[in-house]
Formats: C-alpha cells, sequence, structure tokens
C-alpha cells in the first residue's frame, strides 16, 4: 500500500511521527535551527567582543578613548562681547575751571612822534578855546627886595616859550607862560584847565599831543624866599618829557601863580 506524500508544511507542522528514525530527526533539527544558532553565536560574539574592549580601557587607562564621529562639521559660535559704556571723568570738587581764552595780538605800540629840532610855534586848548601863536622869550634881571634875582620875559599876544626849554618830543621840561589880564590875555582861563584835558604843540610842522596831569595855585607875591625857590622849581629841568604852562592870579591881581603839567599822550583816533 503506497503512503500518501507528506508536505514539509505538514512535517513541520505535525511534527516527527511516531516511530521514525533518529536520523531523521536529526536532519530535521539541523534543517530548522542552524539560522538560530547562527544568531545566537552572533550574539555571543558581540558580548564577548565587548566585555573584551572594556577590560582592555579598565586595564590601560592611557588609552585614547574612543572618537566619536562628527556627523557633520561644526563651526564655532561667535560669543558677542558686550561693549562698556564711555566712562565720564569725574571732574575733582574743588579744582578750578580751565577756561581756554582765545590769543588776543597784543596792540601795536603807538608810533612815537619824531623829537622836534625847533620851538613850538602854535597851541591849541580845546578845554578853554584857546589857539594861539607861540614865540621865544628870555629872561633878565632884577633886584627884589634888595636882592638881585633873574624873571622871565612874558610875551604880549602870544605865548611865550621859555628858551633853553625842551623842544616838544624831547626829554625834557617844555615851558610856555602868557598874560592873565593884559595884552591879549591868552592864558585867561588857564585856571579853568582840568586833568585830562588835552594840549597840543605844533613844531616842525607835526602836532604834539598832552594831557593835563595836575594843576596847581601858588603863592607868590607875598611867599617867602623858601616858598618862591619852590615854585621856580616847577619851570626848571626834569629828566622826563612834560609840558609845564604858568601864568598869574587871579584876574584883579598877580598874587599867585597858576601852574599845569601835561604828559604826552598818543594821538587821538582820526587825529591828523
Amino acid at each position: 500500500m503506497i503512503e500518501p506524500e507528506v508536505s514539509e508544511a505538514n512535517q513541520i507542522s505535525a511534527g516527527p511521527e511516531r516511530g521514525e528514525s533518529p536520523a531523521r530527526k536529526a536532519g530535521v533539527l539541523r534543517r530548522f535551527h542552524i539560522p538560530e544558532a547562527l544568531m545566537a553565536l552572533g550574539v555571543v560574539l558581540i558580548v564577548a567582543f565587548a566585555v573584551l574592549w572594556a577590560r582592555q580601557g579598565r586595564d590601560n587607562p592611557g588609552a585614547p578613548a574612543a572618537v566619536q564621529p562628527t556627523p557633520f562639521p561644526t563651526a564655532p559660535v561667535p560669543t558677542a562681547t558686550a561693549t562698556p559704556p564711555p566712562t565720564m571723568a569725574t571732574p575733582l570738587r574743588d579744582a578750578p575751571a580751565t577756561v581756554v581764552l582765545p590769543t588776543i595780538p597784543p596792540a601795536p605800540a603807538p608810533a612815537t612822534p619824531v623829537p622836534a629840532t625847533s620851538p613850538p610855534t602854535r597851541i591849541v586848548i580845546p578845554a578853554i578855546n584857546v589857539d594861539a601863536p607861540v614865540v621865544e622869550v628870555g629872561w633878565r634881571v632884577v633886584e627884589h627886595d634888595g636882592q638881585m634875582t633873574t624873571e622871565w620875559d612874558v610875551a604880549d599876544y602870544a605865548v611865550g616859550f621859555h628858551i633853553g626849554s625842551a623842544y616838544p618830543g624831547n626829554v625834557g621840561n617844555t615851558v610856555l607862560s602868557g598874560h592873565h589880564n593884559i595884552r591879549g590875555k591868552v592864558f585867561r582861563y588857564l585856571v579853568n584847565v582840568n586833568p585830562g584835558d588835552l594840549i597840543i604843540l605844533y613844531a616842525d610842522g607835526r602836532a604834539y599831543y598832552y594831557r593835563v596831569e595836575s594843576k596847581q595855585i601858588l603863592p607868590e607875591k607875598y611867599a617867602s624866599d623858601e616858598q618862591r625857590r619852590k615854585n621856580a622849581e616847577l619851570i626848571g629841568y626834569f629828566p622826563d618829557e612834560r609840558l609845564t604852562l604858568v601864568t598869574c592870579w587871579p584876574y584883579t591881581s598877580n598874587t599867585h601863580r597858576v601852574v599845569v603839567v601835561a604828559r604826552p599822550v598818543p594821538p587821538p583816533a582820526g587825529a591828523q
């Protein structure tokens, strides 16, 4: 009697039948358990390799660590550095503020008038409306209280320049005198001149400017000899440049002397 054929599927599902030989059973086991055995062997090898690797790293601490691969190159990310705010200088409490002033060029020095080489010929005093010619005068010897003294002449209808005094623009005392109540009265109002008033002398065709510095009214007619000598010193020589004007006072007598002293100054703005 012929047995029906049994497929492998039926064999697997049905398993070995009773009465099969051991050889057949072994072939079936080899056929169906070799893949599983290979997989199990692979797992064992992987585990063993891992154990050996770990043991090698523990036994050799200086060995280089495993390098983990970097999937993509990475560039360093720049770090933003905060900029500190500007530091304000703390001013010293008691330190004075420094102020830088603009540089101002010095004013040019006024031109020095050329010293005259001849006596003055004209005098102008705007404050008292004087505009008069100037002429040279000398002196003479007279007797006074039994003593011989010198006395200056006084010009008529003009202002007199004392011979021997300084020419305008030169070091020394330029001395001028004039009547106040007779023969032209050129210095009638000299007593009204005040410090700061302008006086102009003309010599050699040039103008020389002066400003009044002082005015004195001094006793003369009934003064002591000592007082008269002091008065005379005012029309003598001085080692600086000055102008001295002299006349008598008061109008009804000649008991006193009016003495005006002026100093040279630069020409006023716009002066010719």
